[in-house]
């Protein structure tokens, strides 16, 4: 595992924040997204774009699902769904972003489409939603959406939950968000979706060390 392996959470187009967070750790980091860069923010596509063409790793966020099906629909057709029509899941701001940017619209939505569902290094386990429950079954096929959409405090999923009390494995996620990291009180997983965009805070995990770093919310985003 490289030294300086950072996973960074729930971007949601604030990429003043981001750039400023990611000036504070050293140049030579390896960074992994969990997903959702896009929607309810005003920058979606100039995230997207930085996380690119910087090569860094991103994890597959319901976001992402979110603008893979409706983003062409929405600013090709003018046709609307869910998506572009309440304001809780962000697309009107997305499609402001890319309505007169349509070949970038094109090669994100295609990039998307290479976005994994999970990555291991090590014992860990990096999901956008919290993914420890689902950990024997990742790889198959009717499980993955649980990977991005299951909530650490929705009982509603937890019928289908592994026992991973006993598992050697560190899940770390975003998608839920808090005020602060969620630390699982026998360090089995950590939430890391701050709240950026509403106000809170963009949150840096170092792999090993799991020192947290943080920027405020850029006032440039809100």
């Amino acid at each position: 595992m490289q030294n300086n392996t950072f996973i960074i959470g729930d971007v949601h187009g604030c990429y003043h924040t981001l750039l400023k967070l990611v000036a504070k750790l050293s140049s030579n980091s390896k960074l992994i997204f969990v997903g959702d860069l896009c929607d309810k923010g005003n920058y979606s596509k100039e995230v997207i774009e930085f996380v690119i063409n910087n090569k860094h790793t991103c994890i597959y966020g319901n976001h992402e699902y979110l603008f893979y099906q409706y983003a062409r629909d929405a600013i090709l057709r003018d046709t609307h769904k869910m998506w572009s029509t309440n304001d809780a899941y962000g697309g009107r701001k997305t499609i402001n972003n890319y309505k007169n940017d349509i070949a970038l619209l094109h090669k994100h939505i295609k990039w998307i489409e290479t976005l994994p569902k999970y990555i291991q290094i090590d014992k860990y386990f990096i999901t956008h939603g919290f993914g420890l429950p689902y950990y024997k079954r990742k790889d198959q096929k009717e499980f993955q959406k649980a990977l991005y959409i299951n909530r650490v405090d929705d009982d509603s999923f937890k019928t289908d939950w592994e026992d991973y009390t006993n598992y050697d494995i560190v899940n770390i996620f975003g998608h839920c968000d808090f005020d602060e990291v969620l630390i699982d009180k026998n360090k089995k997983y950590y939430g890391i979706d701050t709240a950026c965009i509403y106000g809170g805070k963009l949150t840096a995990i170092k792999l090993g060390t799991m020192e947290i770093i943080q920027e405020n919310l850029d006032k440039k985003d809100n």
